[in-house]
């Protein structure tokens, strides 16, 4: 599935002036939305590629792409300061995605948001960032950013009413902490998203085939 390119809006910082790919379904057919955001050293067309498993017909894809092919350059478990001025940037390229999904009729509660690795991080940041009722986000072995003191100290501003959030990763994945995992988890049911954590045994930092299942099942459900 190869995706077709336009400029992001309202993007700020260093993934301002990046392109956004569209795939799937074309934007007068669309039911449903998903924006996917890519792990470091990946692209756009590349978590297109990756997603394929979970797309449905009726599905519009929108992914955004990050400046060299990085959404922020320390670890996501670095002070969140570190990560800036990428972190708000890469935060605002989900929502110009998003924003572009509403501009073809799909309204965020009908937009899934998933994300890979430092593109799940991403993602799970958007949702903290911009409390409100989407079709679903995946947090693919990633967390929220921060340190786990500062996930402690973090609760969300607003409600997710009743979004529901996948928490995936594997067990030995050596990038994914089990304490920033369970913080993430804390966050996001505080702002009433109704959050599944799911360990897969024996599995690194990869996405499974149950983790595609779960995503086609969140857009099947708004589709």
């Amino acid at each position: 599935m190869t995706g077709s390119g336009r400029s992001m809006d309202g993007v700020s910082g260093p993934h301002a002036g990046r392109p956004l790919l569209t795939a799937g379904a074309p934007a007068l057919a669309a039911d449903a939305a998903l924006v996917a955001c890519h792990g470091r050293g990946a692209t756009a067309q590349g978590v297109i590629n990756l997603m394929e498993p979970a797309i449905r017909h009726g599905v519009a894809v929108l992914a955004p792409d990050a400046e060299r092919s990085r959404w922020y350059p320390r670890r996501a478990t670095a002070p969140r300061a570190e990560n800036e001025p990428w972190l708000s940037s890469s935060v605002d390229c989900v929502a110009a995605a998003v924003d572009a999904a509403a501009e073809i009729g799909v309204p965020p509660e009908r937009t899934v948001v998933a994300g890979f690795s430092q593109g799940a991080c991403v993602a799970a940041e958007f949702a903290r960032l911009n409390p409100a009722r989407y079709g679903g986000i995946a947090v693919l072995s990633g967390t929220l950013p921060g340190t786990l003191a500062e996930l402690r100290a973090t609760a969300i501003d607003g409600s997710l009413e009743g979004t529901p959030i996948l928490l995936g990763y594997g067990a030995v994945d050596p990038h994914v902490a089990p304490d920033h995992v369970a913080e993430t988890t804390r966050i996001f049911e505080g702002a009433a998203a109704s959050v599944e954590t799911r360990r897969y045994p024996e599995t690194g930092h990869e996405v499974t085939d149950d983790e595609f299942d779960a995503i086609g099942a969140m857009l099947e459900a708004v589709l």
